[in-house]
């Protein structure tokens, strides 16, 4: 079989490593399988960049649809269809389209030749120009509204109207298998300009080889942690200068703790000063570090405000770390309430700091009992290998039409 994946990049970001993953799995079962990228990052010579003009354009455009407000016209991408990479191509499998690189009109003429599937990473495709909508409504036009303009991927002026007629226009003369890696989107999908359109749930998969349970005490020895403290891992990348990751609500937590000297906080990615009950590990690109230091602590604090399928929610589970997070977007669809992790009301951070005094009561063999589980719960479930199956399957109804059939 063989498969053209298009995504804004290749190697960074939750959509990136569930399209690489993909990629890579699909390889390793004889498939050939090519990424469409705007940006590239790794040397993989099978991702392959999909912009044929030069970085000076690339950067004029992006001011130019910022002023504009309107990130679905100014980026040339019609010649995809002429690239030998698409015509041999079974099936087009489109992640996110936004973020500056791919003429949304695009998809209507690919759809016209090829299968399609579009894995909806965030809500985008339903919304006029945000890739979330938080507390937004349902409008009339089947759009969910944005909070505000300046929301990623953010536009200048109010030109909504526009942006919603010009996808919904689209989408009317487009063919597509949508794809969500969770309920809840799949939910919001059913709401909208696209609930008409066929739908399958795929929860994103993770590499158990890489994240898996090691020895808290070696874990902790490897990377110089103290071994008779409770360490609570926060992953709010970018503090509360990110708005998505609910920073502000780590840092309350790390305040309300700070008397108890038994308690260490490991924020990693996060840009808060260090102080005498938190690290700041800063940004690890290393999985394999990543991975130690999921088994080095006690629980993961995970405050999102925004958010689908979170790879690290999985990440941690599968390395036996419960997750203590807010009640936010395809999350409590990850974590079995109360049993092996805690999911606080909405932006309570109260209730956010009864979920982590909660876990960090249990005793060693209820702790035990719930990493066991954990890590069972993603190996059985939540995997590569499972999220590749579920996707060839999928791939395999759209081509029967076609009178083709494809092994796994």
């Amino acid at each position: 079989m063989n498969i053209l994946q298009i995504n804004t990049l290749d190697s960074k970001g939750g959509a990136a490593k569930v399209a690489y993953r993909l990629k890579s799995d699909l390889a390793s079962r004889g498939h050939k399988n090519t990424l469409f990228v705007s940006k590239k990052y790794s040397q993989d010579e099978d991702v392959k960049l999909i912009r044929p003009y030069s970085n000076l354009r690339q950067r004029i455009n992006k001011k130019l649809s910022y002023y504009l407000a309107n990130d679905l016209d100014l980026f040339p991408s019609n010649h995809i269809l002429g690239l030998p990479e698409f015509k041999s191509a079974d099936i087009i499998h489109c992640h996110n389209l936004h973020t500056n690189y791919f003429n949304l009109s695009t998809l209507q003429k690919i759809s016209a030749i090829k299968p399609v599937v579009w894995t909806l990473h965030d809500m985008w495709p339903i919304t006029a120009h945000c890739a979330h909508s938080f507390d937004g409504k349902i409008k009339k036009s089947g759009f969910f509204t944005c909070p505000s303009l300046d929301i990623y991927p953010p536009i200048a002026w109010h030109n909504e109207r526009y942006l919603e007629s010009k996808k919904a226009k689209i989408y009317q003369k487009s063919h597509f298998h949508i794809v969500t890696p969770s309920k809840w989107l799949a939910n919001k999908v059913s709401q909208s300009v696209l609930k008409d359109r066929p739908l399958t749930v795929i929860y994103n998969g993770i590499d158990t080889e890489i994240f898996k349970r090691s020895d808290l005490k070696s874990s902790r020895s490897d990377l110089n942690l103290p071994q008779d403290k409770k360490i609570i891992l926060i992953v709010a990348k970018g503090g509360k200068s990110n708005p998505w990751k609910g920073g502000n609500y780590a840092e309350e937590i790390v305040k309300r703790l700070s008397d108890k000297p038994d308690i260490l906080f490991v924020n990693l990615g996060g840009n808060n000063n260090k102080s005498d009950n938190l690290i700041n590990a800063g940004y690890i690109s290393d999985e394999q570090i990543l991975a130690r230091y999921y088994s080095a602590s006690d629980v993961l604090l995970y405050p999102s405000i925004a958010d689908n399928c979170p790879l690290v929610v999985l990440e941690a589970q599968a390395c036996g770390l419960p997750v203590i997070s807010f009640d936010t977007g395809g999350i409590p669809e990850l974590i079995n309430h109360g049993v092996d992790g805690y999911i606080a009301k909405y932006k309570d951070a109260e209730d956010l700091l009864e979920g982590v005094k909660l876990f960090l009561s249990f005793d060693n063999n209820k702790i035990e009992f719930i990493r066991s589980n954990l890590a069972k719960k993603i190996e059985d479930g939540l995997t590569i290998k499972k999220m590749t199956d579920q996707y060839l399957d999928l791939y395999n109804s759209l081509q029967e039409p076609f009178g083709q059939n494809i092994s796994s």
